[in-house]
């Protein structure tokens, strides 16, 4: 069963954090919501993983604050592949200049840690349920699209 009570396939959610132990309590969490949920350990590899045909997710689960690439860094790299995921980001930074900053780079949604399983749900389901638009910071028009 889906997120939305429909016997529909579940909502596929890909998680991306350093932490293991955030990975698998955010895990856990989508499993006990009815998602499916796929982990990676940085953002590079997601989307390796993507370029070498894995499954793209319907919703990605974004830690803001990773080393060698950031949360922001994972998406503006996204957005130049022509990669269009709905994209929730998670940070414990509430600095509204940092949310702008996300928001800008075409992100759905941004969360502040910690995150109760109630606000995860509505949020996924808002973010799945509405148009999202561009990213104010696309690449530029002459550089090749490719697709993933």
């Amino acid at each position: 069963m889906s997120v939305n009570g429909s016997d529909d396939p579940p909502i596929s959610i890909a998680i991306v954090d350093d932490e293991d132990s955030v990975r698998t309590g955010l895990r856990r969490l989508c499993v006990a919501l009815g998602l499916h949920a796929t982990v990676y350990a940085s953002g590079s590899q997601f989307i390796e993983a993507l370029k070498t045909g894995a499954a793209r997710p319907d919703c990605l689960l974004l830690d803001a604050h990773m080393p060698q690439m950031s949360g922001l860094e994972v998406q503006r790299h996204l957005v130049m592949l022509g990669v269009r995921i709905p994209s929730i980001v998670y940070t414990a930074d509430d600095a509204p200049e940092a949310k702008a900053r996300y928001f800008a780079a075409g992100v759905a949604a941004y969360l502040c840690k910690p995150i109760a399983g109630d606000d995860l749900i509505a949020v996924i389901e808002r973010v799945m349920t509405r148009p999202h638009p561009s990213p104010v910071d696309q690449r530029p028009t002459d550089a090749p699209s490719r697709r993933l």
